[in-house]
C-alpha cells in the first residue's frame, strides 16, 4: 500500500524533474516485502541507536527527563529523553528509551527498572547534570521516591532535580473553566469537519477569501498542548466560520456572538499559546 502510494505521488512530487522516468522506475524497483521492511527497520533502529551513543560519548554533559504513562494495553511505559550539551555549546535532545514496567510503578519499582536499563547500556552516569520529572510521589517522594533513591545511589553523582514545567502548566489549566469555550469551539468545528461535503465547501470558502489558514484544527485530550493550537486558529478563522455557517441551525452558533464567550475565547487562547 505505501509503495502504490509513493507511486501515485511520484507524479506530482517530480513532475518537473528531467529525470522523472528514471525516479519513478526506480520507486517501482524498491522491495517492499513483509522480511525485507523487516530487516531495514532493524538496521535503522541499529544505526539511530550507535548515533546516539556516539553523540552521549562526545558529549559533555547531559540531563534526563522522565515519565512514566499508561499505554492502551494497561502497562506502565516509562519515557526517558536525554538532553546533551557538546563542546561547542550546542544542544541535542533525543528519545533515549521506553522502559515497560508490567507490575508496580513505586519510586523504588522505576528506579530498579531505571538501574537496570543504565547497568545493561553502560551509561556513563557521571556526565548527569540533572533529572526532570512530573510531582508524582514515586518520583519525588522524600525517602521512597524515584529521585531519592538515585541520590542514595554511588553511581549518581550530585545532580539538580526539577519539576517538568509542562506538567505544571497543565495541573494550573485544570483550574481554569475551558469547559464552555471548548465545548462549544469543539461543536461549531466538529460540524465542519465531521461532513466531508462542508469541510471541502469550507476549505473551499476560505480558499476564496484568501486566508492564511486553509483549514480548521482538532483538539484532543491526549495531547494537552494541541488545545492552545485548536483555539488560536478558530480565534484566527472566527469570521469565516461565522460567515460559513450563517443561516445554519446549529445552537452553538449564537454563542459566536456572545460578547462574554467571546471575551472568554479570547483569554483562553492567550493562555494556552503562552504555555505552549
Amino acid at each position: 500500500m505505501v509503495k502504490e502510494a509513493f507511486v501515485e505521488a511520484a507524479d506530482a512530487l517530480f513532475r518537473d524533474y528531467t529525470n522523472k522516468t528514471e525516479i519513478v522506475n526506480a520507486i517501482k524497483a524498491v522491495q517492499l516485502s513483509r522480511s525485507t521492511v523487516t530487516r531495514r527497520c532493524e538496521v535503522m533502529a541499529e544505526d539511530l541507536t550507535q548515533q546516539l551513543r556516539k553523540d552521549i560519548e562526545d558529549c559533555e554533559c547531559f540531563s534526563l527527563q522522565l515519565d512514566e504513562s499508561t499505554d492502551v494495553s494497561d502497562t506502565a511505559q516509562l519515557c526517558v529523553f536525554i538532553r546533551m550539551v557538546f563542546t561547542d555549546m550546542t544542544a541535542k535532545e533525543e528519545l533515549l528509551t521506553i522502559l515497560p514496567m508490567k507490575e508496580h510503578t513505586r519510586g523504588e519499582d522505576i528506579f530498579r527498572t531505571f538501574k537496570n536499563f543504565v547497568d545493561k547500556t553502560k551509561l556513563p552516569m557521571s556526565k548527569l547534570s540533572s533529572i526532570t520529572t512530573d510531582g508524582a510521589p514515586a518520583m519525588v517522594g522524600r525517602c521512597n521516591g524515584f529521585i531519592a533513591k538515585c541520590r542514595e545511589d554511588d553511581i549518581f553523582p550530585d545532580f539538580l532535580n526539577y519539576h517538568c514545567i509542562i506538567h505544571q502548566h497543565a495541573l494550573c489549566a485544570k483550574m481554569l473553566n475551558m469547559k464552555e469555550v471548548m465545548d462549544v469551539s469543539l461543536k461549531v468545528a466538529c460540524s465542519i469537519r465531521a461532513r466531508p461535503l462542508q469541510r471541502r465547501l469550507f476549505r473551499a470558502y476560505l480558499e476564496d477569501a484568501d486566508c492564511v489558514h486553509t483549514d480548521l484544527l482538532l483538539h484532543t485530550d491526549v495531547r494537552w498542548l494541541s488545545r492552545g493550537n485548536f483555539l488560536e486558529r478558530f480565534r484566527v478563522l472566527l469570521p469565516e466560520i461565522k460567515a460559513f455557517l450563517h443561516g445554519t441551525k446549529l445552537a452553538e452558533y449564537a454563542r459566536l456572538d456572545d460578547e462574554e464567550w467571546l471575551l472568554d475565547l479570547a483569554f483562553l487562547t492567550d493562555i494556552t499559546h503562552m504555555l505552549n
